[in-house]
């Protein structure tokens, strides 16, 4: 988390990255999580409160 203190793109950026391998990797399970539910996972809680 320190690398990312100041640069919250760069950490959603890395998050997203993160994603789309998870998906890669879910995709070749059976039943694996819809993409929705990992966008949640991954970037839900680095997204800026008001």
């Amino acid at each position: 988390m320190a690398e990312y203190r100041n640069d919250r793109v760069a950490l959603t950026v890395y998050l997203a990255t993160l994603q789309v391998e998870a998906a890669e990797q879910l995709a070749e399970l059976d039943g694996g999580v819809p993409p929705a539910d990992l966008a949640a996972r991954f970037l839900g809680w680095a997204t800026p409160r008001g």
